[in-house]
């Protein structure tokens, strides 16, 4: 049962009319922008910059693509293995050997550089010696000997004899193949015969040395002053062992051998290892030499034996110096010779010798080069 009227009916609204849309306003298109071109990759020190290889253009894509870089490595691969094999499996398949880098090469010894050619006159040589390579310490050096041969004498002989005369005045003595000297002169009337002089090389005196000889002078202890020092005895120190001896120089001598034969004469003249000694001789050795003794045994020799120029020491004034003085590690006596006709208060001395205490040696001083030359001597009181 319905209540109340009843609504009319709405009447249905119109319609709205669509709203038209706006046309959009049209932007006009945007300019591509230019790619700009890559520069080119930095490499670091010492490695290649790689390259870039151009690819197909793709859908949507374009510009260049890069070489990929894994794709060296098999490149460098197959270099080093084709290394391998030139450089190490093709030698040992021929049966050479790689080197080793690690082992050094060894030196093998070269033979000595030794003359190629010896000359034995003025227009000849002959071939060297040639040695191996085992010899490789080997050296030479030009031997000293001399040798002359005189011919066509009328006495050869006589012409040694001579000669031996003139040797005798320049330091030389006649002596065994000892070096002693011999008191008995050779027989030169034989037809062949031989006779060997010698005298030692001179040698300069050192006075370092005959300072060095001269024992050092002890020094006492003192006491100490110290009241409180220790009274304890000072102990014994180790005695030091003694030195071992110095060895002795080696000595050379000046040598000519003198052979003759009929109208032949030869002369060798050599330097040797050694020394010229004098016969031993008991009584000198007994009695050590004075200064006066000394002097009269100058006295008694002929000036061509000290020498000196002159027939007789009769023109010679003979002074020996107080003192003595070392020469070859003995003591001697130093003699100065004047010419007996010099003005009063003059010093033209004439020659300076050095005669041994033991009477056993007899030396001349040279005043220019200060070196001292054994004399053939014999000692007589």
């Amino acid at each position: 049962m319905a209540f109340g009227k009843p609504k009319a009916p709405k009447e249905p609204k119109p319609p709205k009319a669509p709203k038209e849309k706006k046309p959009k306003k049209e932007k006009p298109p945007k300019p591509k922008k230019e790619k700009k071109p890559l520069k080119p990759k930095k490499g670091k020190k010492g490695q290649p910059v790689a390259e870039e290889v151009e690819g197909a253009e793709g859908e949507g894509q374009g510009g260049k693509k890069k070489f990929p870089i894994l794709l060296l490595i098999p490149v460098v691969v197959i270099i080093a293995a084709a290394a391998i094999i030139i450089f190490v499996v093709l030698p040992r398949l021929k049966g050479e050997e790689a080197p080793d880098p690690e082992v050094s090469a060894t030196v093998e010894p070269q033979p000595p550089e030794l003359p190629s050619q010896i000359p034995i006159g003025d227009d000849v040589n002959i071939a060297g010696m040639l040695l191996g390579a085992d010899e490789s310490e080997a050296k030479v050096e030009k031997s000293k000997r001399v040798t002359y041969t005189y011919t066509d004498l009328v006495d050869a002989g006589k012409a040694a004899e001579t000669y031996v005369g003139q040797l005798s005045g320049d330091g030389f003595s006649v002596v065994d193949e000892e070096f002693v000297r011999q008191t008995d002169k050779p027989d030169y009337t034989t037809e062949e015969g031989m006779v060997l002089l010698a005298r030692n090389v001179s040698v300069k005196q050192d006075a370092a040395a005959a300072a060095s000889a001269a024992p050092a002078e002890s020094v006492e202890p003192t006491e100490s002053l110290d009241p409180e020092a220790s009274a304890e005895p000072t102990p014994t120190p180790t005695p030091e062992p003694d030195p071992e001896p110095t060895p002795e120089p080696v000595t050379y001598v000046h040598t000519v051998r003198i052979t003759w034969s009929p109208g032949v004469c030869v002369v060798t003249a050599d330097e040797e290892e050694g020394k010229v000694t004098a016969p031993a001789n008991a009584a000198a050795a007994q009695h050590s030499v004075s200064q006066r003794s000394a002097r009269k045994c100058l006295e008694a020799m002929s000036p061509a034996e000290l020498g000196l120029p002159g027939e007789s020491m009769d023109q010679y004034e003979v002074l020996p110096m107080d003192g003595t003085e070392m020469v070859d590690g003995k003591p001697a006596i130093r003699l100065h010779v004047y010419n007996d006709h010099n003005v009063a208060g003059s010093n033209d001395i004439m020659g300076m010798y050095l005669m041994t205490i033991d009477g056993e040696h007899l030396y001349r001083l040279d005043l220019g080069t200060n070196e001292v030359i054994e004399l053939d001597f014999e000692y007589n009181q």
